[in-house]
């Protein structure tokens, strides 16, 4: 299992400063929940940590992310490589314009990891998501004919087939109704202790359903991290507690 930890993180958008000197680890096989209000930069923090930040040439970002030592933006580092160790789910399903078995099959095979054993990949992920009994006699169907909540966990099984170990989720609930929102919750509570998952939601109830570890920003900057128990029992400073009061009201 590769570490995860953040150091000095700096985000310009154009001349815009959108994160400043982030440092935390993020803790290993559990589920850290980033919280903050609209235009924090919690999808920002997100992004950088798998370096999709660069789909944006005005982006400048400094500073470090390290995965298990290694600088993931320095010099010779292989963008793809990293998304192959840190996956995404974003906030909308987006089925690839492929059949649903070639939605999985995806990843396995640009990066030459099917092992000769691709209908065993796509089964096993399908099967984790609990999509394969809905879709096992329909696998040559079209992906974009699944309903919206199938669509998510299709694209979360096509995430998983690159064997991340690492799964960044975008507010990955907040386009579904709330009982596809439910069933992703329950899949991601399942997969964080095989996976180190970080989670962006800005629903405060979810945050408490699912963190183990919280982060909360404020205007760019880390204000306050810790477990959740004592996060949310407890805080430790007058903005977070003050947050947390305003979003239960």
């Amino acid at each position: 299992m590769q570490s995860l930890a953040i150091r000095k993180l700096n985000v310009w958008y154009g001349r815009k400063q959108v994160l400043r000197d982030i440092t935390v680890d993020i803790p290993l096989r559990q589920l850290t929940v980033i919280i903050g209000p609209s235009g924090c930069g919690k999808s920002t923090l997100l992004k950088s940590l798998n370096r999709l930040l660069e789909l944006n040439e005005q982006v400048r970002v400094t500073g470090r992310v390290q995965l298990d030592g290694q600088d993931i933006y320095a010099p010779g580092v292989d963008a793809t490589e990293v998304r192959t160790h840190i996956g995404l789910l974003a906030q909308k399903p987006f089925p690839l314009p492929m059949s649903i078995f070639d939605n999985v099959a995806y990843g396995p095979r640009i990066h030459g990891r099917t092992n000769g054993n691709l209908e065993e990949i796509v089964r096993s992920r399908l099967e984790a998501v609990g999509l394969w009994d809905e879709v096992a006699d329909r696998l040559q169907a079209p992906a974009t004919g699944l309903s919206v909540g199938q669509q998510q966990r299709l694209c979360l099984a096509r995430t998983l087939a690159v064997e991340p170990e690492i799964l960044l989720c975008d507010e990955s609930t907040a386009s579904l109704d709330p009982i596809s929102a439910r069933g992703i919750e329950t899949l991601l509570c399942e997969l964080k202790g095989r996976y180190t998952l970080v989670v962006v939601t800005h629903d405060i109830d979810q945050a408490r359903r699912l963190a183990d570890y919280v982060l909360f920003l404020w205007l760019g900057e880390l204000v306050e991290h810790g477990p959740a128990g004592s996060f949310f029992g407890a805080p430790q400073h007058e903005l977070t507690e003050a947050y947390l009061a305003r979003e239960i009201g």
